[in-house]
């Protein structure tokens, strides 16, 4: 900002304002709650601000100078720009203006953030919501990096101490099959039952958390899964399974998106070891109010949800 338009304030702009509006000193004090000695002192100390010369006075009255009617336009201008910046200001603090990322994997799209973020845009429309999609280690980079300020992940994952982690709802892994499957007409299957079995996986390097998951339940079972093919993305491993490249163990919200080539089973074991958390991840340090509201509305919607939803989720 130059030196003159640091000594301009808004309230020499409303005078003057005032004074072109009314063509009368003495009326424009009136409207202005003042007396018009400081009213006329004013005008002209702005006009020596600004080096020009804004109202030709006269025994007949005031009018506007070309410099003037300039003025006047730019001033109407800035008192709108100034209105719009307050209001913008205001709303930000509210959470209800700016920008708010959030990363996301796959599964939280099947029933939790579709609904968070159908509430979020009813009720902040002047908010930009933009969407990341990853794998939870590609969350937590994001996070890490600043990319999003929201991440919803499955944990354990790389994440800094100043990360807080929130669980909103708890999934369990379900044995997915193709439809023809020998033990497709089991009511729930017990993993020992699956050792000979080829398994599409989910990618080691990039989703080890479920990967090493996944892994460990086989081998609390007796038996070392034998991986025909690995991949990133639910989708994917559900058209694996559909084309009988293998059976899978992936969160059970795929129930209500698998096609009628795929059959879902619950798994007999360990509730505990089959659960699957998807948790919130955020840094409460500098979150902006927008993502606070992001973030308040999807713990809102996960209230909201059925028991049965929470915990097939």
């Amino acid at each position: 900002m130059t030196t003159r338009a640091s000594s301009l304030d808004l309230r020499m702009v409303h005078q003057f304002l005032a004074v072109a509006d009314t063509l009368s000193f003495r009326k424009a004090a009136e409207q202005m709650h003042m007396a018009q000695p400081p009213l006329s002192q004013a005008i002209k100390r702005l006009e020596v601000l600004l080096e020009a010369q804004l109202f030709e006075r006269s025994a007949r009255g005031v009018r506007l100078t070309p410099a003037g009617e300039v003025f006047k336009e730019e001033a109407l201008r800035l008192l709108s720009q100034a209105d719009r910046a307050m209001d913008r200001t205001q709303r930000a603090a509210r959470g209800e203006w700016g920008s708010v990322h959030v990363g996301f994997i796959g599964p939280a799209m099947f029933a939790l953030l579709p609904k968070a973020i159908r509430a979020f845009r009813e009720q902040f429309p002047g908010v930009e919501l933009t969407l990341h999609e990853g794998s939870s280690k590609q969350v937590a980079a994001m996070l890490l990096a600043g990319t999003v300020d929201v991440g919803f992940l499955v944990p354990p994952t790389d994440l800094d101490a100043d990360i807080a982690v929130e669980t909103l709802v708890t999934d369990v892994l379900t044995a997915v099959l193709p439809a023809g499957h020998r033990l497709a007409g089991e009511a729930a299957i017990r993993l020992d039952s699956l050792a000979g079995e080829s398994f599409v996986m989910f990618s080691a390097e990039g989703v080890p958390t479920m990967s090493s998951r996944i892994g460990a339940l086989c081998r609390q079972a007796g038996f070392e899964p034998r991986i025909a093919q690995e991949a990133v993305q639910i989708s994917t491993l559900m058209g694996l399974v559909a084309g009988g490249v293998g059976i899978s163990l992936l969160p059970g919200a795929v129930a209500t998106l698998i096609p009628a080539s795929v059959i879902c089973r619950p798994i007999l074991a360990d509730a505990r070891l089959l659960e699957v958390r998807m948790c919130a991840a955020y840094r409460p340090e500098g979150l902006s109010m927008a993502a606070r509201r992001f973030l308040d509305t999807a713990r809102n919607e996960t209230v909201s949800m059925p028991p049965s939803k929470k915990e097939a989720l």
